[in-house]
């Protein structure tokens, strides 16, 4: 990232950024914001020139926020309702916001911080959050307590029988629905989809699980039968899975109902749920990943519970 030239970085262009992620929309920003459509743009490309990042793609339906936006977002909407105050000038002071760091698997990180956020401001709750996607040193830092509460897909119980008390343990949701993603002229379409034809092609993985060596469902069974099966990467950005097979032979099977509503009505991208037959040939051998909540044990912080309650409400409308 490029060094922040603080003397072009305004408020209304963080305005503009907060509301093109939670609206996806530069026309929706123009009416929202009253802001000239053109404005929008200069500011948006002032705003990737001083980020020296992307922030958003251009698809058919709209902008979508990267990896990169969805950090960006939490620190630009605290600063954005600050400046707010300044309508508020006759109002006592508040104490200081508690700060937060949370972890949440990447291909759906973009879908937490408009809801947290939303959420904070309707209670009217006096939380920063820091939002990342969930990383190798992840489940470390959660039970060192420097991450406050962290999501992650996981072999639930048995991946964690190793940390004993040292977290506070959720089990959310079985993941236990697949869902695959390919270029829309794959030659993959034109054959049946079973798992074994799957297992052809170039396999991108989407989930970095508890540690390094964590397999996919879908890698479980291929190593089980003796099927040679080509990891060719892991991405764990939703943006980033998609720019990459929009151009590329490579396959992946992710089990989040929310990325096939975010980018099934994308052009280049072929979407499909996996069939009942072959998910069920699949669990009958290996066991699907669980969408598991954690947090240090031994906290007793009423913020920090509902903060899980919201990351379980959220959490519920994804899957």
């Amino acid at each position: 990232m490029n060094h922040i030239d603080f003397e072009k970085l305004d408020i209304l262009s963080l305005s503009i950024l907060v509301s093109l992620y939670e609206n996806k929309s530069a026309t929706h920003v123009s009416k929202i914001l009253n802001v000239p459509a053109p404005k929008i743009s200069r500011c948006l490309k002032t705003a990737r020139s001083i980020f020296g990042n992307e922030l958003f793609l251009r698809k058919k339906y709209g902008l979508i926020p990267n990896e990169f936006a969805a950090k960006v977002y939490p620190i630009a909407k605290e600063i954005v309702d600050c400046a707010k105050g300044f309508n508020h000038l006759g109002n006592p002071t508040l104490a200081g916001n508690k700060n937060f760091e949370l972890v949440t698997p990447g291909l759906i990180s973009y879908a937490y911080p408009k809801a947290l956020m939303q959420a904070i401001k309707q209670q009217n709750k006096q939380l920063h959050i820091n939002l990342n996607s969930w990383g190798c040193n992840s489940l470390q830092g959660i039970i060192d307590g420097n991450i406050s509460a962290g999501l992650c897909s996981c072999h639930y119980p048995q991946d964690l029988l190793a940390i004993g008390n040292k977290l506070q343990i959720e089990a959310l949701r079985k993941l236990d629905s697949l869902y695959l993603i390919c270029n829309k002229n794959h030659p993959l379409l034109s054959r049946e989809l079973t798992l074994e034809t799957i297992a052809e092609y170039p396999y991108i993985n989407t989930d970095l699980g508890l540690g390094p060596n964590s397999l996919s469902p879908f890698e479980d069974y291929c190593r089980i039968n003796n099927l040679d099966l080509n990891v060719e990467m892991t991405i764990t950005g939703i943006s980033s899975l998609s720019a990459y097979l929009e151009a590329s032979q490579a396959v992946a099977l992710v089990p989040y109902k929310a990325v096939f509503d975010l980018l099934g009505e994308e052009p280049l991208l072929h979407l499909c749920k996996l069939s009942e037959m072959e998910t069920t040939r699949l669990f009958n051998v290996t066991e699907p990943l669980t969408l598991t909540l954690l947090s240090p044990s031994g906290q007793q912080d009423p913020d920090l519970e509902w903060i899980r309650s919201q990351l379980r409400l959220v959490s519920g409308t994804l899957l």
